[in-house]
């Protein structure tokens, strides 16, 4: 699944972090805040989901870049 399928259900005003699976531990977040701050020309939409999960009403989603796996 992509990231911009997983935002298209939610709602505007949830918040969300993503973190990028393939930068390293100290660098790994690439957004905090809510749906409606990701355009839909941001790559971030393009990256693929690894894991999701909720915390404090907050949805946390590991993602990767397509292209990082098998030379996409």
């Amino acid at each position: 699944m992509k990231v911009s399928q997983l935002l298209h259900a939610m709602d505007k005003d949830d918040l969300i972090v993503i973190d990028d699976f393939d930068a390293p531990i100290d660098n790994m977040t690439i957004y905090l805040g809510t749906v409606r701050g990701i355009t839909r020309d941001n790559p971030i939409n393009k990256m693929h989901i690894e894991s999701i999960c909720a915390d404090n009403d907050t949805i946390l989603v590991l993602a990767t870049n397509p292209r990082s796996k098998g030379g996409e």
